[in-house]
């Protein structure tokens, strides 16, 4: 038996040899090793508070994905997709001319893989300063609410948001708002929204580029009832002496306000006042409304200011003129004594022609009312009794008052009576 097995035992080791060489052979021919790309593999980064607590934020330039060729078993490469493929870049290993390895790998195949070749061996990134600001968000409406209504209070809680980024990003930042629908709103509500961001040309800003403290904020819109009153505006004062408003008008006549039943229940309409002192020519102007609501209500008209026209014209005038004996002092206070220091009075009368042709020196007489004078110079006003649609040019005039019995007065009274 031991001779059998040991005889021609060459022969049989090298048959041995050549079926395993065979058996590898077919083996390979089968399931050979072949390659197969992967393109625009996204490269993941890892480690970025690296850059972050430098104060640095920090955009690639390049390297941001790769192409990837594998070499392996048939069977192995067979049974791979993109998303086996990883490529990642350690932001903590930057370089100083920043840029990180790439490093791609296949988790689950290390040791069935060949070979791996990319397109890119390094992602290169740019630095900038980071910078933090705060912004007041905007409550942004859009849609009309139900008719009869109106949206008057549009609060964000919180108000204020902090937005963080590369310098020149924000920079770039005008405003910050939350859109809002109130399309068909009959009452008031509360919704959470998410913050936008836009830059000076009023464009969205690319959120990726941007970090905020806030993913949302809660917006609470409060409705209000309206309501349309009449407006009225009434001319108060007086024009410049010799001159008379001759006609007053404005618009518009109608104005809607709105707030809350019982506010709105108390305005009837809006009454204003228009002043025209010491006017003298004709004048085109445009008053607030909102100075003459005096309730709890807000004017959600579109027009906001009143236009008021006003048409002042001149007066004819005429002068009188009268000396000191032939002006009468009234309700001079016992015992006292008043007197003119200026020997001649001269009075302006304004009115139209026909109205100053009836009046004369002889039929109306200059007075002084000395009620409540007290003794010594005072300055006080001429009056006359005239006819209407005839006004006096305000005059005032010194009078002396002394008592009765001093000598200066008796000399008074004489050069009076002489």
């Amino acid at each position: 038996m031991k001779e059998k097995l040991t005889r021609n035992l060459g022969l049989k080791i090298l048959s041995l040899l050549m079926a395993v060489f065979i058996w590898l052979i077919i083996l390979n021919i089968a399931n050979p090793v072949i390659q197969k790309s992967f393109y625009n593999i996204p490269v993941t980064k890892i480690n970025e508070n690296a850059i972050e607590q430098k104060d640095k934020v920090y955009e690639v330039v390049s390297g941001d994905s790769v192409d990837v060729t594998v070499k392996a078993k048939r069977s192995v490469i067979e049974t791979l997709h993109a998303t086996d493929i990883k490529a990642v870049a350690d932001l903590s290993e930057l370089s100083l001319v920043n840029a990180v390895q790439i490093k791609v790998s296949v988790p689950g195949h290390d040791r069935s893989i060949v070979d791996i070749s990319q397109s890119a061996s390094t992602m290169k990134v740019s630095l900038e300063n980071l910078k933090t600001e705060q912004f007041r968000i905007n409550v942004v409406t859009h849609g009309e609410v139900a008719s009869g209504y109106y949206a008057k209070d549009k609060t964000a809680s919180p108000n204020i948001i902090q937005v963080s980024g590369a310098e020149t990003v924000i920079n770039r930042i005008k405003e910050v708002d939350v859109d809002v629908d109130v399309s068909n709103q009959r009452q008031s509500f509360e919704k959470s929204a998410v913050p936008k961001v836009y830059d000076k040309n009023g464009t969205l800003m690319e959120e990726d580029k941007l970090k905020l403290n806030y993913d949302t904020v809660d917006v609470a819109v409060n409705l209000l009832q309206t309501k349309t009153v009449n407006l009225y505006i009434e001319v108060t004062g007086t024009p410049y002496p010799g001159y008379e408003y001759e006609k007053f008008e404005f618009e518009p006549k109608q104005v809607v306000i709105a707030g809350e039943k019982d506010e709105l229940d108390k305005v009837q309409y809006i009454m204003g006042e228009y002043n025209i002192d010491n006017q003298k020519e004709d004048k085109e102007d445009q008053v607030k409304i909102s100075d003459f609501i005096k309730n709890d209500v807000v004017l959600i008209d579109d027009n906001q200011t009143a236009v008021v026209n006003l048409k002042i014209r001149r007066l004819d005038s005429k002068d009188l003129s009268y000396n000191t004996s032939e002006i009468e002092m009234r309700n001079v206070p016992t015992g006292l004594m008043a007197s003119l220091k200026s020997n001649f009075l001269h009075v302006m009368l304004y009115g139209n022609t026909d109205n100053l042709n009836l009046v004369n020196k002889y039929n109306v007489k200059p007075y002084i009312d000395l009620k409540g004078v007290k003794t010594g110079t005072n300055i006080l006003p001429v009056e006359l009794d005239l006819p209407k649609d005839v006004t006096l040019n305000k005059t005032s005039v010194a009078v002396n008052v002394k008592h009765a019995g001093s000598t200066e007065s008796r000399a008074v009274m004489d050069q009076i009576h002489k």
